[in-house]
Formats: C-alpha cells, structure tokens, sequence
C-alpha cells in the first residue's frame, strides 16, 4: 500500500508559469521534424491570509502530436484547494481533475517493423504477416475517428485533528464522477452482434457496414477513509479503515454505419449494464521501538470486497461476489551503528481478479461469456455465479535487506523471495482493445536482488544508480487449448526482464546542474511459451539534460531546462504481448522554462 502526502499550499504568496516544449527528429506526418509536444502551466499560491487560511490553484495543459500515427493527445489538469489552520486542527478541501481527449493507438507491431523508419509509425487496427515474418500478409489502417474522451472530477474533504498529545484523528471524505467514451472500429460486426434485427424489433434488410461503435462508461465513487493515530511508549498505533463505494452504467452504440436501417434509434443500446463494488476495509498499524536501535512494525488488515453486475440488457448475466481476505505483515529494523542498518521484512497478501477475469460484459456482444462453473444439461448454460474460474492471487513476500548512509555515499541491497499461487499472468495474448489476456498460474515465483547507491565525489558530481536482478518463473502452471494441455512448468514469466539497471552522473556549479543517464532494460519474453519469436530484445538508452536556475530575473526567480532524450536515436521496443511489440520514440527534445515571482 501506499500513502502519498502533498501539500502544495505555501505560506507566502506567489505565482509560478511553467512552459515546456517538445521537439522530434523523426515522427508522424503530423509532427516530424516540427515541435511536437506544448505543455503549460499556472499556478498561484495565496499565502497566508488572516493567520488561518491558505489557497492554491493551478491549470495545466500538455499537447502532443504523438510519435505513431494518429497517436495525439489533448491533457488538461486543474485544481483549487484551500486550507484553514486551526490550534490543533487543519481542515482541508480540494477539488482537481485532469479532462483528457486523444486519438486511439492500443495495438502493436509486428516485430520486423522496427529497423524502418515509417513502418514502426504505422498505427493499425489489424494485420497479419507472411510466412517468413518480414512482411505484411495483410493490414488495415485505424480510422482516424477512433477517439478516447474522459473526465473525472474529485470532490475531497480531508480533516486532521490533534485531540491530545498523543492522540490524533484523521478523516478524509472524497467523491468523484467519471464519464466518458471511446470510439472504435467494428467493421467487423455483422446485424447478429449489433443486435439488430426482428429479434430485436429492429427490421434490416442487409448488414451495416464500416460501423463505428461508442462504448460509454459512467462512474460515481465516493468513500470515507478514517485513522486514529495513536502515541505510546516506545511506539505508535495506528487504527484506519477504508470505506469505498462504486457504481457504474456500461452502454455501446452504433455511432455511425452504412446500411442501418431506417427506423433504428440513434441512441439505441445494443449492450448495456450496471456495474458495482464495494471495498471495506480495517487496519492495524504498530510500530514498536524496543530500543534505540531496533524498530518492529506490524500490520493487519481485514478486507472484504463486493463485485456486482446486474441489468444487463438482452442477456441478464447479473451475479454479485464478495471475497474476505486478512493481509498480515511484520518487520524489523536493525540499526548496527551510525553508517549500516539491516532490516527483515515478511508477508502475506491476498487480491481478487479485476472484474474483466470474471465477466467482460462490454464484449457479450462478440462472444464474451461469464467465467464461471456452468452445467450445459440439456444444451441450456447455466452458470453457478457462487464458483468463479479466476481465484484470488496469494502472495508470500520475504525481504532481506542492509543500508549504508553517510554524507558522501549511499548504499542499499534487498534480497527478495515472492512465492505467488494462483498469480494472474499475461498468456501473450490480448483482446481487441489491446489488454493482456490473463490467467491463474498454480504456483509461480519472483525471486532477486535489488541494489541502489550514490556516491558524490568531487564535491560538485554525484554518481548514483540501481540495478534489479531476479527470475521471474512458472513453477506449475497448465494451459488447455483446444482440449490439448500444455505444461509451462518451469518458464519464464512474461513481461519480467531479468535484469534492468539505471545509471545517472550529475555534475552541479553554480547554479546549472547537468546530467547524464543511462537506461538498460534486459530481453524478455512477451508469452509464457518461451516463444524466442515473441521475445522483446534488450536495448541501453541514453539521455541529457540541464537545469539552470536564475534567481533574480527583474524580480522572478526562473528555472532554465533542457533534455536530450535517447541521444543515439535507439530504434527500440518498449515492450510487447505475444507477437505484437510496442516501438519508442527516436531522438527527441525538450525545452523549458518556469518562472516564480
């Protein structure tokens, strides 16, 4: 879990510009070799006003023309907070959200695309390659109407109250709406998965053709997130819980097509449903210092979580699935002296499937059915919505790790050993949308080491880096295909470099700091075949970049950037599912300036 604390409120006034700007060598034909990328952005502090009140707003914006086809993006960002400072209280509210339009590109490549220049640009909504795999059988272009719209705005009320000394109560209340939709081609789609035609009271006397379908979401969430902190002897409990509710209206449309029929409602569902769930959650929290020296933390935490569908249109497949976990975790902390510290750390975690393990309802249309036991007696289906296919992940994690500290350098090691059942894992496949296909592997494993460091020498260069070591294997784990099992005992677990490492020299004087980074990501498979065809190579990427700071500009204070991302214009996949492989950008730029006055 993870517990992110920002406070962008300041207690002087101030106003800060950023602008940033994004330039590419070598691009689609609607960015290359031309600026391709605008970011902006304000932001305004009021400072503190009447010794109890602080305020802060932003706006942003980021456009980008993207790197393959169609690939653009519109980003805009906003947020208004305010906060009132009481003896022993802060009460804050915000209200934030980041509306988003962009063209869709979710489908990779084939893997001989990469070495050219316009054929890894190339953003298709299908394709299929020759027997020798260097070049196209067939493909087709996505239309350029295929878009994505989505906005969520978050209502946030948060209060921290210091009742005593050594009891503190903390409360946060949030709320959010979330509504948008995603155009796609389904040329595909004939009147039978449109669900039209007299079974439908929709007369058609041929399939519409060159159909472009909408596919709506609507979301509304709210929660109460509590935690009582308490002070004690040598130590500190603390006593949360969470309380998240989900609601959700899922409908698709024909947004346009050739040959509908003529009476056909413009607004008509051809699948809809509700969607729910509903997470309940307590936790204990105990850190226990025993001595000066030595740290013990404990943690449990009860979880129940709640899945339900239901109204959905034409079928009916309304199920409701809860699941009851208890998540308990200790550790230790040793420090040896000033310098070393070593620590141990042990767990075990339980998580459900994502809903699309159960039942992508948004697919019923073209075949999706419901992943759970089912009797077909009779030739009827009838599914036992009590018995899902897709079992919970169980995790034990085992952490052994040492530091290092001092005003020159630092070091830390972590030996860790993740012993998962029933772990959902990427099979190399995706669905139309391009998401991974993900099933239970019986018993799989994660086993590394994780190294990090600085050094600084020279007074003004800092070298500093980290580096993952570890294999990711299937330990029992049986696909059946076409009634034929296939044991992949013993494979590598796709999408798992076994090796990745960063390194960065800094060198600062006065006030510009300059970097360089190096970047390398190991081969890895993108299916659990140990398929060498589908296998992502490795690629080492190298960037630069600069800061100067002016600190008195007519009054501002101003912040000079510049970067040179993948200096050697590396030709490279970033990663890949199965036989399709996602292409980076080649060289580009960045320039940028904030000013703070």
């Amino acid at each position: 879990s993870v517990n992110l604390v920002t406070n962008p409120f300041k207690l002087s006034p101030a106003i800060n510009f950023e602008s940033i700007f994004g330039f590419q060598e070598y691009g689609n034909k609607n960015s290359s070799p031309l600026l391709s990328t605008k970011k902006f952005n304000i932001s305004i502090n009021s400072g503190l006003i009447g010794g109890e009140y602080l305020f802060y707003s932003k706006l942003g914006k980021i456009q980008s023309t993207g790197y393959r086809d169609n690939s653009w993006i519109d980003l805009n960002s906003y947020f208004i907070g305010g906060i009132r400072l009481d003896k022993n209280m802060t009460t804050r509210f915000h209200i934030f959200g980041g509306p988003i339009s962009d063209g869709l590109v979710y489908t990779g490549l084939p893997k001989f695309v990469n070495k050219n220049k316009n054929l890894r640009l190339q953003n298709l909504s299908y394709w299929e390659v020759d027997s020798t795999g260097t070049s196209y059988n067939y493909y087709s272009q996505r239309r350029k109407q295929e878009i994505e719209n989505f906005s969520q705005p978050h209502y946030e009320l948060m209060n921290d109250w210091k009742i005593t000394p050594e009891l503190t109560l903390a409360n946060t209340f949030f709320y959010y709406t979330g509504d948008g939709f995603f155009d796609y081609d389904a040329s595909w789609a004939d009147t039978s998965m449109l669900r039209i035609g007299y079974n439908y009271g929709i007369s058609a006397l041929q399939n519409p053709t060159n159909a472009l379908v909408r596919a709506f979401v609507g979301n509304r969430q709210g929660g109460w997130l509590p935690r009582l902190e308490i002070d004690h002897n040598n130590g500190s409990l603390t006593l949360g819980a969470e309380f998240r509710f989900h609601r959700s209206v899922h409908w698709g449309k024909i947004q346009f097509a050739e040959n509908l029929p003529a009476n056909i409602d413009p607004d008509y569902h051809f699948y809809e449903y509700h969607g729910e769930k509903d997470i309940l959650s307590f936790y204990l929290h105990e850190l226990y210092k025993p001595s000066n020296d030595i740290s013990v933390i404990g943690d449990i935490q009860f979880v129940r979580n709640r899945y339900v569908i239901n109204n959905e249109k034409f079928i009916g497949n309304d199920f409701s699935i809860s699941y009851f976990f208890a998540n308990p975790r200790i550790g230790i902390n040793y420090n040896i002296n000033t310098e070393w510290n070593s620590y141990l750390s042990l767990g075990y975690t339980t998580r459900e499937p994502r809903l699309r393990n159960l039942y992508a309802a948004e697919d019923s249309y073209f075949g999706a059915k419901p992943q759970f036991k089912a009797d077909t007696t009779g030739g009827v289906i009838k599914y036992d919505f009590t018995s899902p296919l897709a079992k919970p992940e169980k995790l034990l994690d085992i952490e052994l790790g040492v530091g290092y500290n001092t005003q020159i350098a630092k070091l830390g090691a972590n030996i860790f050993w993740m012993e998962f059942s029933d772990e959902l894992v990427k099979n190399g496949q995706v669905d139309i949308f391009g998401q991974p296909v993900t099933g239970n592997a019986g018993r799989s494993r994660h086993i590394g080491l994780e190294v990090e460091g600085s050094w600084q020498f020279l007074q003004q260069a800092t070298l500093s880096g980290n580096l993952s070591y570890s294999q990711n294997q299937l330990i029992r784990y049986m696909v059946i295909e076409n009634s034929l099992s296939t044991s992949l005992n013993g494979n590598p677990i796709a999408g798992f470099p076994d090796l990745l490492a960063n390194l960065r020299l800094s060198y600062k004087i006065g006030n510009l700091t300059s970097s360089v980074t190096a970047k390398y990501v190991g081969p890895f498979y993108t299916d659990n075949f140990k398929n060498e065809e589908n296998k992502n190579d490795p690629y080492t990427i190298f960037n630069a970049g600069f800061l100067y700071k002016v600190s008195d500009f007519f009054g501002m204070e101003l912040l000079l950037r510049g970067e040179v991302r993948n200096i050697f214009n590396r030709l490279y996949f970033m990663s890949g599912e199965g036989n399709s492989f996602f292409p980076a950008a080649e060289r580009n730029y960045i320039l940028g300036i904030s000013s703070t006055f």
